[in-house]
């Protein structure tokens, strides 16, 4: 197994399958994208990509553009799968607006080697440290999730999951 698609299984499959709104997040180059693709492929979800999301279109509306389109699925009662790095700030800010909760929280986990192998591959090596960086902030505002769902009282707890995509993992 080297394809992060692989670790939508049955079981996770038949786990998901309970929950309206799914959120999955996790640094660059980790599969996030692979793994929702296959899960909404297979739960017949609909799928909010945070890539579609730019800030050369949405400004600084991107967030709540996003948040937005998500909000639209879920009055709709529309199950969803929200996926991409903007998770992490979607996340936060929805404990901060007591608006958007996701009922599952995927968080894909990739060790350095392995995303650094992913830039190198997809010719984007010279991005690699630029991103490694990025995550950084991404761990933060992560940490901040985590303070908030924890400090806050009266808000729904989401369910969760850590998908792991290493490279190491797989014995590659």
């Amino acid at each position: 197994m080297n394809n992060p698609a692989d670790l939508v299984t049955p079981k996770l499959i038949q786990y998901c399958s309970r929950f309206p709104f799914i959120a999955i997040c996790g640094f660059t180059k980790t599969g996030k994208i692979t793994i929702a693709r296959k899960l909404a492929q297979e739960l017949q979800r609909d799928l909010i990509i945070s890539d579609n999301y730019s800030l050369e279109v949405y400004g600084d509306q991107t967030l709540e553009a996003f948040m937005g389109a998500i909000e639209k699925k879920l009055a709709a009662n529309t199950p969803v799968i929200a996926e991409g790095i903007l998770c992490f700030r979607m996340l936060r800010k929805g404990i901060q607006l007591r608006t958007l909760f996701p009922d599952l929280v995927i968080k894909t986990e990739c060790d350095e080697p392995t995303i650094r192998h992913f830039y190198k591959k997809d010719g984007e090596v010279h991005k690699v440290d630029k991103a490694l960086a990025f995550n950084k902030g991404l761990t933060k505002i992560w940490n901040d999730y985590q303070q908030l769902l924890t400090a806050t009282p009266g808000i729904k707890k989401p369910e969760y999951l850590e998908l792991n995509t290493s490279l190491l993992r797989y014995g590659l």
